[in-house]
């Protein structure tokens, strides 16, 4: 679940993508999302 996550920043970091305001808000939703789950299991 956490690989979006780690590959927007393998692709910030390594291959100089734009890690602008949406992939942060779909970075947080996912966080949440992820959250919720554990919560509720």
């Amino acid at each position: 679940m956490t690989s979006i996550i780690v590959g927007a920043a393998i692709g910030a970091v390594f291959f100089k993508e734009r890690f602008g305001a949406p992939r942060i808000l779909a970075a947080g939703l996912l966080v949440v999302g992820i959250g919720l789950m554990l919560h509720a299991g």
